[in-house]
């Protein structure tokens, strides 16, 4: 594990309800979960090395814990980022129409003068939520990098609806969500309109280092960003999955990645998968012990063998499945924003 900037070539389910709308236990949704100044321990592990444990200070944005409620998902966005933003970025936000599906661009851009080739970019998944928690702290942290918010025009937090159809592949199994009335299955074309029309969209607006994106997503956005990673390599520069539904259809990601393709020789992207040790499924007991999703675990393992990747697992200790959500988004701020160009 690097413990600075990402280098190229540097070596280089819970027991019952409260849960998500994919099976998963949101206890704490959406917050840290710790006390005051009490750190979470990181597991992190690369292709090269392994530390068994190292201390991290868990960031969680602007959120609090929001104790064992399951949160609603029509929840209202307060969006509050909008009425106070930062000096250093520029808010805005966008709705776009593309082969019919409606999408809601976010963005935040550095008011500074762009560099020659671009800002570098994180690019959020789930954009309603991402710009309804992220803090005016975050971006502060990262004056130079331009995030972009990939949400729906609903006045909902998720629309999970469109998400569950935009960040599932076709399972290999009976439909997950076929109870629920959602379709799934989607996440070829959701590709397509994310690598076309929506980031031709965004970057028109916004001068984008093309070298330096950035892909994250949670839970269905987390097998989203692997779903891609595995199809599309060279879509995007860096990646960061977080808690990702890897068991989904029936563990389609571990039979995609046996013949993914890879990216050129020489190139080396960084992926940052980050998940907490108290996530479990609905009609599951809990494991004595703690311990992060063997499915993720399983396709990490798979990842590292990869020579063109450079894998690091951060395992946060006693975050569920909802608080990862914001408590990913410091790491993956800085890995956007010190990721090398060309």
């Amino acid at each position: 594990m690097s413990s600075g900037p990402w280098k190229r070539g540097a070596g280089c389910g819970w027991a019952s309800p409260p849960v998500s709308e994919d099976g998963h236990d949101r206890r704490h949704a959406f917050g840290c979960g710790f006390p005051d100044n009490k750190r979470c321990d990181v597991i992190a592990k690369s292709r090269r090395s392994l530390l068994a444990s190292i201390p991290t200070i868990c960031l969680a944005g602007k959120l609090a814990a929001q104790g064992s409620t399951r949160p609603d998902f029509t929840e209202a966005p307060e969006y509050r980022i909008f009425d106070a933003p930062p000096d250093t970025h520029i808010l805005s936000r966008q709705d776009v129409t593309v082969d019919g599906s409606g999408y809601r661009l976010f963005l935040a851009v550095p008011k500074a003068t762009a560099p020659a080739d671009g800002w570098p970019s994180l690019w959020m998944l789930d954009g309603n939520a991402v710009f309804d928690r992220i803090g005016a702290s975050d971006l502060v942290s990262q004056p130079g990098l331009a995030v972009i918010g990939i949400g729906y025009p609903v006045d909902q937090i998720f629309d999970t609806t469109a998400r569950a159809l935009d960040y599932t592949p076709v399972s290999r199994v009976p439909d997950p969500e076929a109870g629920r009335g959602r379709a799934t299955g989607g996440a070829d074309s959701f590709r397509t309109r994310l690598l076309g029309p929506l980031r031709d969209a965004v970057e028109k607006r916004v001068s984008i280092d093309p070298a330096r994106r950035v892909l994250w997503g949670h839970s269905y956005g987390g097998l989203f960003t692997l779903h891609c990673l595995l199809s599309e390599p060279h879509a995007f520069a860096g990646w960061a999955p977080t808690s990702p539904s890897s068991g989904f259809g029936g563990n389609v990601l571990q039979h995609l990645s046996a013949g993914a393709p890879l990216l050129e020789p020489g190139k080396i992207a960084p992926v940052h998968i980050m998940l907490g040790d108290s996530e479990y499924r609905r009609g599951t007991e809990p494991p004595a012990v703690p311990q992060p999703s063997p499915d993720t675990m399983a396709l990490a393992k798979l990842l590292e063998q990869r020579e063109d990747l450079d894998v690091r697992v951060t395992v946060l200790k006693g975050l569920g499945h909802g608080q990862t959500f914001a408590a990913s988004f410091p790491q993956a701020l800085d890995l956007a924003a010190n990721l090398p160009g060309n």
